[in-house]
């Protein structure tokens, strides 16, 4: 089967993450700014992956907007992998039935447009300043402004064996 990772990637982790599934599903793995809407509709099997800001999956509606029903979404986000993560990222992007892979990235604060660092530093500024801090502020008010990398090619494996199953 003909498989086609659609993704739009910001810093890198994305990209990399879209290169281990295709690579994995025998397919290919292509920007979402470079796909064509007859490579959507020749493919038999299409994943789309994009990376988190504010729980929305970047590109998603670009992606759905041209008709396209993903067989499977992935995003990349800094923030550790949890059940709570999933569902609001689930819920935000309206996913419905769509099945929804969170994958851990990191961040490399030198690949962030000046606009995106200003927004950061608001963003950490907010979760050091809040009083009853949850642990996604604890690790925001850590971790904003730090570069890291915590993409691990293992975590792809569920969705993988998913697309697997698809397939047959």
């Amino acid at each position: 089967m003909n498989v086609l990772v659609v993704y739009q990637s910001n810093t890198g982790f994305t990209a990399q993450y879209a290169e281990w599934i295709a690579q994995a599903l025998g397919g290919e793995a292509k920007p979402l700014k470079q796909v064509t809407a007859s490579e959507i509709s020749a493919a038999g099997m299409v994943i789309y992956g994009g990376w988190i800001f504010g729980n929305m999956i970047s590109g998603l509606n670009k992606m759905t907007g041209r008709g396209c029903k993903p067989a499977a979404v992935f995003a990349v986000g800094a923030t550790p992998a949890s059940e709570r993560i999933s569902q609001a990222i689930t819920e935000t992007n309206k996913l419905g039935d769509t099945p929804f892979f969170y994958l851990e990235g990191g961040f490399r604060t030198d690949k962030l447009s000046f606009f995106q660092k200003i927004l950061l530093k608001m963003v950490k500024k907010m979760a050091a300043q809040k009083e009853n801090k949850t642990e996604q502020d604890l690790f925001m008010e850590q971790t904003l402004g730090t570069s890291f990398d915590r993409s691990d090619k293992k975590t792809i494996e569920p969705l993988v064996t998913y697309c697997k199953g698809l397939n047959g």
